[in-house]
């Protein structure tokens, strides 16, 4: 049996499942699949895939890639993300997550798929939203949004920030969708002092980039070694794959070193 993931009208991917697990429609569709290669598949919406056996990848570089390079943080944002292994990771640092997601069915639907599921919604520190307008008035030091924003709410998410609050959000592939890619980066320099695309290293997944955009601190020149080697229980993130990340080749830099800011 395959799946097939459709992430532009021009590509797709396909994938061998065993059996499917579970099919549950609200705001989102859900489908979760057993796979002899990646245990548990997740895909939502027929384009936003989630490997089970690989989930650590992405989960742990995203929430440990921004505050790596702040000496201190008290307040994260998870917005719109069904990945609670994101905040898992997050609560490591000794911080509040809150977390917005308006689709409680849909999230609930994971509750097998994520390893952490029931920990991260039992942790003191732990706080989900169904939308932003129901979060206590506050600033952020970090807001992870696993989802491609437009400008309006880039705009409102980096007015939730800290005056050195930092944006993590995820963007369009350049070599699928260049121009959607270049204007992302574009719309973050309007509202952050730095803009710098990064993509996952050893990650099969590698049809999506991501935006690190920050108000004052630097993904590599303010990274905390020592923060990074205390963190426990990793499988993936370490200080050679924080550099690593932002590593671009000279045709693609060439395109966006006028508009990023690095």
């Amino acid at each position: 049996m395959w799946i097939t993931r459709q992430l532009t009208p021009n590509f797709r991917q396909e994938y061998t499942i065993d059996t499917k697990i579970l099919d549950a429609r609200s705001t989102h569709s859900i489908e979760i699949f057993k796979s002899t290669d990646f245990e548990q598949i997740a895909m939502i919406d027929q384009t936003h895939l989630m490997l089970g056996k690989y989930l650590f990848i992405e989960s742990e570089l995203f929430a440990h890639l921004p505050l790596c390079v702040l000496p201190q943080a008290d307040n994260v944002l998870l917005f719109d993300s069904f990945n609670l292994e994101i905040a898992y990771e997050c609560l490591k640092h000794n911080v509040k997550v809150d977390c917005v997601q308006g689709d409680k069915k849909t999230l609930d639907s994971l509750m097998s798929f994520l390893p952490h599921f029931h920990k991260v919604l039992q942790h003191k520190d732990f706080s989900l939203f169904t939308q932003v307008i129901d979060l206590d008035i506050k600033k952020y030091d970090v807001i992870i949004a696993d989802s491609v924003l437009n400008k309006h709410q880039i705009d409102g998410l980096a007015r939730m920030l800290t005056n050195t609050g930092i944006l993590i959000m995820r963007n369009h592939h350049p070599l699928l969708e260049e121009e959607s890619f270049i204007q992302k980066l574009s719309d973050c320099a309007e509202f952050f002092h730095i803009v710098m695309p990064f993509f996952p290293s050893l990650s099969i997944l590698g049809d999506k980039s991501y935006i690190f955009a920050s108000k004052k601190p630097h993904p590599k020149a303010d990274m905390l070694l020592q923060k990074i080697d205390l963190l426990p229980s990793l499988q993936y993130y370490n200080a050679h794959i924080h550099e690593s990340v932002f590593a671009l080749p000279h045709f693609l830099f060439s395109k966006i070193q006028s508009i990023a800011r690095f």
